[in-house]
């Protein structure tokens, strides 16, 4: 026999699932959160401090502080491990916001490899090369503020749509510091700036709020 819901009944259904979701983000990334935060914001400051401090030749080299980021997944997947998950409860909501990330990750590596090829197989001048290492940090800004604008409307948590407007707005930035100021050193304090408004404070907020819910 099958079971009838009600308007009132669905959008019940979808708010707990909602709610459940939002709870499971508490739970289960905040921390991630939080670490993938701090260690884009200090990579990028130590990045802007390399710069402006090294002669040109060090200078130039001091991209590959990057790099780091990829012993930093491998300590977030720990870190994920270490998380109490079989507690968790998982949703249809929490499957959308993992392929939102899974997503992005996908999109940032055919980025980095689409600007880097375009840069060594450029058949125009090489001096012009410097204009496809500007793009890749506001482009990656706009793509982790559509993914967390996703997440932000999936779970409907405020921080993460106010993390993904500093997301968009550091993009802009970065490129009027270009146009206006002539600098690219800048865009890594901007970089850094928005970890932190829209990676760290949710993920402290959220671990706050797990706290009190327990």
């Amino acid at each position: 026999m099958e079971t009838k819901f009600t308007e009132q009944q669905s959008l019940a259904v979808i708010n707990e699932m909602i709610d459940r979701a939002r709870n499971n983000i508490q739970k289960g990334n905040a921390n991630s959160l939080i670490f993938h935060g701090y260690t884009v914001a200090l990579v990028a400051i130590a990045n802007f401090i390399l710069v402006n401090t090294l002669p040109d030749e060090l200078a130039a080299k001091s991209f590959n502080l990057w790099w780091l980021m990829i012993f930093s997944n491998i300590i977030d997947y720990f870190i994920k491990r270490k998380t109490d998950r079989s507690k968790i409860v998982r949703t249809q909501i929490d499957g959308i916001i993992s392929y939102i990330w899974k997503g992005f990750i996908i999109s940032i590596s055919i980025l980095l490899i689409v600007l880097f090829a375009m840069a060594i197989f450029n058949p125009y001048k090489v001096e012009y090369n410097w204009i496809f290492f500007a793009l890749i940090t506001p482009l990656i800004m706009i793509m982790m503020a559509i993914a967390e604008f996703g997440m932000a409307k999936a779970c409907r948590y405020k921080p993460f749509y106010l993390g993904a407007i500093c997301f968009w707005a550091g993009a802009l930035l970065c490129v009027l510091s270009y146009i206006i100021l002539r600098r690219g050193d800048l865009q890594f304090l901007i970089l850094a700036a928005c970890m932190i408004v829209g990676f760290v404070i949710p993920g402290h907020i959220l671990n706050k709020k797990a706290k009190q819910n327990v």
